[in-house]
């Protein structure tokens, strides 16, 4: 218990600094930059406390709203990301693993595809609600629509690397 605590805010500190230090400076083609900093909340504890996942996610949001001068919108975003992951696991748990209370969402719980699928959901579903939010306009749809799929390409690719490193520690 205490081990997944340290694990889990180690995991916090090192996203925050990650994505506040250097990847808010990378913006491939003008209009990408990975948003990594999610995955904390993606591999949140199927028995974990929902309350608790949503402070996480709000106090989280707040933290990069404030290295990044967007008053509220990654708040608001994680917060909804948090409300919807139990959701999205529940949906993507093999049938064998239904009435595991402390799964762990990773590639070794929820296979390769089923990962794969629920990681691209909690990212998009973060992301479109980011670029929505800070757009907070339709008059440019297909911008909006080309930062919502390089974010999320480039999000998903961070989250890849890191689960690969997570699994990789735990062999």
């Amino acid at each position: 218990m205490m081990y997944d605590v340290v694990n889990k805010t180690l995991w916090l500190v090192g996203l925050i600094l990650l994505q506040a230090l250097l990847l808010d400076k990378i913006i491939v083609a003008g209009i990408a930059t990975p948003l990594p900093y999610i995955y904390v909340l993606i591999t949140w504890n199927r028995d974990g406390t929902r309350w608790i996942l949503l402070l996480i996610g709000f106090i989280l949001g707040l933290i990069i709203d404030s290295f990044t001068n967007l008053p509220g919108i990654n708040a608001a975003a994680c917060v909804l990301l948090a409300m919807l992951q139990p959701v999205y696991l529940n949906l993507f748990i093999p049938r064998e693993l239904q009435n595991e209370r402390s799964l762990e969402p990773s590639l070794d719980t929820l296979r390769w595809d089923g990962f794969m699928v629920f990681a691209l959901f909690c990212v998009l579903t973060h992301h479109i609600a980011v670029v929505t939010l800070e757009f907070f306009s339709v008059n440019d749809i297909g911008g909006m629509l080309l930062r919502i799929v390089g974010c999320t390409i480039l999000t998903m690719l961070f989250i890849l690397m890191f689960e690969l490193l997570r699994r990789k520690g735990r062999n």
